[in-house]
């Protein structure tokens, strides 16, 4: 649990320390204003804490470093809001905006606040600006005088003339809070008494946001795996070590009418062939020597009703590739050692950094089979092919490992342009573990390019700002012509190249004149 601040801190545990006999001691209590509460907090998880409790910001954060952990977030309750609603002076006019996770007691909230004479109440998203900016002019034109609301419409309250109450979760929305774990954390092993889970089983953590990329080919490449997602068709996902296919496969699942079943992965260049086969298929008791004498079920058992990703699929041996084709036409497995059929109902995402096509022509993979696999395609593009990324990746995953290692970094712009500079054979990965490595190293807030030097084999050397210019000439010349017969303006274009709009007109103007002088010639 962290406190978002120390008055509040002390007041839970003071609570915590009256309440010693209730066996409440293996809550970690955090205060979140301290420097370090972020690696005492990662000391807690590490430590096998099954939930944690936070307030925003700093859930959202927490939830991004560690989507397996169970994060609860302390929103507003009712009695925050009445008590909100008693900080209005006697004689005056207050209304309430009551927020989206209150809506289940929408009902019971409209009798009390009758019962109040409240003149004014109306139910309202906190991301929807719209819809905010309506209900505080509305409660404008009621005469309301004070106004409870979250920290959204604070200056949409102003503007009208009216007077702020701030809804913020106090003590009734950690209480409230305190009971989801408890209930969340019973009913998790309930489930496990009567449902053991597997101990290869997995979970598919990642969602499609968490993929960042805005330029052109990871649009596309977002905009597939939703189109998929609502398919049952077997999905092939190709593309570089390190571009992120198994989180796209994660979100594929996620997106899918699968998402409440099991998903589960095995790298097929992982696994021995003599093991492979029976990590798939399972075995019956005493099929082979060392062999379970209750036998064993396989992945594609284990995922039924869900999803199973073969990632690396073009090391398959070629034997087993049989195997795979014939489930993929039967829809059924049989064990090894055994000669009963057992139905299965999986849906297949597999993944390679292989030409497949060419594995074909080289016979090191059946025809058969890709084309039972490539009935979706996906291909994942390098990170060296969308330059426009590197920069809000990198600063994404620096965010990532400030949080997890309690630091403040930032990138400085040096570093930026340097990395968009670099082929990055690694892609995601390699760049993730550059960052890593530089977030635990450099002590200064602004990471700078002489700190590569700690990292990296070969220190970069400082480009020449005019040759750092013409590279980004000749990469972007043709590549802005291309976005104006898109038919994307100027704005878009300075958006999408993180340039200026002055910068684009110039440039454009010299590659026109650059063709008229090659027409002329």
């Amino acid at each position: 649990m962290v406190a978002p601040s120390l008055p509040l801190y002390k007041k839970i545990e003071q609570f915590l320390q009256t309440t010693h006999k209730r066996k409440l001691a293996q809550i970690d209590l955090i205060d979140g204003s301290v420097a370090d509460a972020a690696a005492r907090l990662r000391k807690s998880i590490q430590a096998g804490r099954d939930a944690v409790i936070l307030w925003e910001p700093m859930a959202s954060a927490i939830a991004a470093v560690y989507p397996q952990q169970r994060i609860f977030v302390v929103q507003p309750s009712v009695l925050d809001l009445l008590n909100c609603i008693r900080q209005a002076p006697k004689g005056t006019l207050c209304g309430v905006i009551i927020p989206f996770s209150l809506r289940d007691y929408y009902d019971d909230l409209a009798l009390q606040l009758k019962a109040m004479d409240i003149p004014f109440y109306c139910l309202a998203s906190d991301t929807d600006e719209r819809a905010l900016r309506a209900a505080v002019h509305q409660a404008a034109l009621s005469g309301i005088q004070w106004l409870v609301g979250s920290a959204g419409v604070e200056d949409y309250v102003r503007a009208e003339g009216m007077e702020y109450i701030p809804l913020q979760p106090e003590w009734g929305g950690l209480v409230r809070a305190f009971f989801k774990v408890l209930w969340s954390l019973r009913q998790s092993r309930l489930s496990q008494q009567t449902k053991p889970s597997s101990p290869r089983g997995m979970t598919a953590y990642y969602h499609l946001d968490d993929i960042i990329g805005s330029s052109t080919m990871m649009k596309q490449v977002k905009s597939l795996a939703r189109i998929y997602a609502a398919s049952e068709s077997t999905i092939l996902i190709t593309g570089e070590s390190g571009t992120g296919k198994e989180m796209l496969a994660q979100a594929i699942h996620n997106m899918s009418s699968r998402r409440q079943g099991p998903f589960l992965a095995i790298n097929c260049s992982a696994v021995s062939e003599s093991l492979l086969e029976s990590e798939l298929f399972g075995y019956t008791g005493g099929s082979f020597t060392g062999a379970r004498r209750e036998g064993r079920e396989g992945l594609f058992e284990a995922a039924n009703g869900g999803t199973l990703f073969l990632d690396e699929i073009g090391d398959m041996p070629y034997d087993l590739q049989n195997y795979l084709l014939r489930v993929l036409q039967e829809r059924s497995i049989r064990r090894l050692g055994s000669h009963q059929a057992i139905p299965v109902d999986v849906r297949i995402i597999a993944a390679t950094n292989k030409d497949l096509e060419q594995a074909v022509q080289d016979h090191h993979f059946r025809l058969d089979l890709y084309y039972r696999l490539a009935v979706l395609l996906i291909h994942v593009p390098p990170l060296r092919q969308r330059r426009t990324d590197i920069a809000v990746v990198a600063q994404a995953l620096l965010r990532r490992f400030n949080v997890q290692y309690g630091r403040h970094h930032e990138l400085g712009q040096d570093v930026i342009d340097y990395f968009q500079t670099r082929p990055w054979p690694g892609n995601v990965r390699q760049l993730a573990n550059t960052l890593e490595r530089l977030s635990l190293v450099v002590s200064r807030k602004t990471i700078t390019l002489s700190d590569l030097a700690w990292v990296m084999p070969n220190p970069p050397v400082i480009p020449d700002k005019r040759d750092r210019d013409r590279n980004l000439k000749d990469m972007t010349y043709e590549y802005i012509e291309k976005m104006y017969q898109e038919g994307k303006s100027v704005s878009e274009i300075a958006k999408e190249l993180n340039i200026s709009r002055s910068t684009i007109y110039r440039m454009r103007q010299k590659y026109q004149n650059k063709k008229r002088y090659i027409a002329r010639k």
